[in-house]
């Protein structure tokens, strides 16, 4: 019965974000959480209106741009003309391509160079939503699905290699990769590990009573992730029950960090969580004020944190006392922030909800914007 109500809960909520996403076939923008990455001195970012951009981090011209519109695919969409498609994965860069999940169910492959398209998957047809960001390796890149099913595409032409069976009625976080297996987290409560080889199911999966909202973190044969009952949990991979277990007052969206035996958490209750990796004590925790749904990043040994409210939060890891973070700075932006950014050589890059691109000097504790994403930018 708990885990009913928390999955009609879930649904609730996700249908709600899908809503604000959805478009009466008028050729008008589609949304999503989509963030930045950072490639060879250029940002890539999806669009609230369904496209990807490259910029010049220098220069900040746009070098190219990829709208993706495409006809509406019946289910939760809302008309059957050709619409922008809204975009949740931040785009991920691999050699000489971009790869992009859209939530009309395909993966692009864009030229790094002009964003010319170089394949679709499927090429006819679509697969289920695609909201977790791909993974990549072996010269393979793997999609987790919304029909419940984990795709192994071959990177440079698209071809199929292997679908797993069906995990789960969602699969919205993304896969995880380390060494010979995949690791996927469903919102029914599983995690399960796959061979990146043949996509089977080891011998191995863990089902807890809630389902889980973030993707898996694997440290030193240790799955972190979190929960949609208020718990971060550590699993030893094999083992039948959990290490651990850590309780917030909100959900553990955003993925978890883990560095040097310390895992530090983000939750919806506006907090950072500081824990021994080994036991789950908590060692330290910071209000931020405002709901953190990204995922913080490492920089150095700086941890960028940014929340809901369009605050970023700068902890130095080396400085005393050495079991917790000690907040350097705390810089405004302005802007609601909900999608993973990226960081390079001092500066955080931030697509905002008001869809500028944000660009945040850690040292000099400065803000600017770099690029308003308008359909013709």
């Amino acid at each position: 019965m708990k885990q009913a109500k928390i999955s009609f809960l879930v649904t609730i909520l996700l249908l709600g974000s899908v809503v604000v996403s959805c478009i009466p076939g008028q050729g008008q923008p589609a949304t999503g959480w989509s963030g930045t990455a950072f490639y060879d001195g250029v940002i890539y970012a999806g669009t609230l209106d369904g496209r990807v951009v490259a910029i010049n981090a220098t220069s900040r011209e746009v070098q190219w741009h990829y709208s993706f519109a495409e006809p509406s695919s019946g289910g939760l969409s809302c008309g059957q003309s050709s619409v922008s498609t809204a975009i949740y994965t931040t785009p991920v860069v691999d050699g000489d391509l971009v790869y992009v999940g859209t939530y009309s169910g395909h993966v692009y492959a864009l030229t790094i160079d002009r964003g010319t398209e170089r394949w679709v998957y499927p090429r006819t047809g679509s697969i289920g939503a695609i909201v977790g960001s791909p993974g990549i390796a072996n010269e393979t890149i793997y999609i987790s699905s919304s029909d419940g099913t984990v795709y192994a595409l071959d990177m440079s032409y698209g071809d199929e290699k292997w679908k797993s069976q069906r995990l789960a009625d969602k699969l919205w976080t993304s896969p995880t990769v380390v060494g010979d297996t995949l690791y996927a987290s469903t919102f029914d409560g599983h995690i399960y590990a796959l061979s990146l080889e043949t996509g089977e199911l080891s011998d191995w999966s863990l089902e807890l009573e809630a389902g889980f909202a973030s993707s898996p973190v694997v440290h030193e044969g240790t799955i972190y992730v979190g929960s949609f009952d208020n718990n971060l949990y550590a699993i030893e991979l094999g083992a039948s029950e959990p290490v651990w277990e850590f309780g917030g007052r909100k959900w553990f969206w955003a993925a978890p960090v883990v560095h040097e035996g310390v895992v530090y958490a983000g939750c919806l209750d506006g907090k950072l969580y500081v824990l021994d990796a080994e036991t789950g004590n908590k060692m330290g925790e910071y209000d931020a004020g405002s709901p953190i749904v990204c995922s913080p990043v490492m920089m150095d040994d700086l941890l960028i944190v940014a929340d809901e409210s369009g605050d970023v939060h700068v902890f130095d890891l080396n400085a005393e006392p050495q079991d917790k973070a000690t907040l350097l700075k705390a810089i405004r932006i302005g802007a609601a922030v909900k999608s993973s950014f990226c960081a390079n050589e001092g500066l955080v890059y931030i697509r905002g909800e008001d869809n500028w691109i944000y660009v945040v000097d850690i040292d000099k504790g400065q803000v600017s914007q770099l690029l308003f994403l308008t359909s013709e930018g």
